[in-house]
């Protein structure tokens, strides 16, 4: 129990919380007998992080980096056809739970330093809306329940980045989708449907 505690003590001792925002693009990546389509959405993430070293040496310290991510994605498009005009547009916020191993090296000390990151996102749609207008006429649709498409994703994890003085980061990475957001029946087994959510995001953040 000592020797847990001191662990913890000292994990403590190194740990900072630290906040960032950044710019995303989602990628809905759909599947249908042997043909996909893809949907970009552009948005933004807001985040929290707490990071803590378990083991430090010459080649660099290795950490864990449990966060709370807020993700929105967006498109609208508008178009006239025949004189009618019609616009269509979806939407996607998230509530993120990242748990990142997380590598980093010291180029210059406590001012330079790069660091890698890997793991798991457990993620939940908190909502999603699909909207349609011809003139007049609107539509809208919750699409976790009006829909075939599932709320949950499990995605992995991985980007590099850099600090700057200790309190300063700037990183990019990506979510690789391995859930299938798709809730439906399969026709067939040779022609599944399936939808995959892939995120890229670059951000800063600042460390306390």
């Amino acid at each position: 129990i000592l020797s847990a505690a001191m662990m913890f003590f000292a994990m403590n001792a190194n740990a900072q919380f630290g906040v960032g925002v950044g710019y995303n693009l989602l990628n809905n990546t759909t599947k249908a007998a042997g043909e996909s389509d893809d949907d970009s959405l552009n948005g933004f993430f807001i985040e929290g992080t707490y990071d803590f070293n378990f083991l430090e040496a010459k080649w660099g310290s290795l950490g864990l980096q449990p966060g709370v991510r807020y993700t929105f994605g967006g498109e609208t498009d508008t178009e006239e056809i025949a004189g009618i005009k019609t616009k269509t547009s979806l939407s996607e916020h998230y509530l993120d739970i990242p748990v990142n191993v997380k590598y980093s090296y010291e180029f210059i000390q406590s001012k330079l330093k790069a660091y890698a990151f890997a793991g798991p996102v457990f993620s939940m749609g908190l909502a999603s809306t699909a909207a349609a207008s011809v003139e007049d006429n609107k539509e809208k649709i919750n699409n976790y329940k009006d829909s075939e498409y599932g709320r949950f994703d499990l995605k992995l994890g991985i980007g590099a980045g850099v600090t700057l003085a200790e309190k300063f980061n700037v990183k990019f990475g990506y979510n690789i989708g391995m859930l299938n957001r798709y809730t439906g029946e399969q026709l067939s087994k040779e022609h599944k449907y399936s939808t995959h959510t892939g995120v890229f995001f670059v951000g800063v953040g600042y460390n306390f």
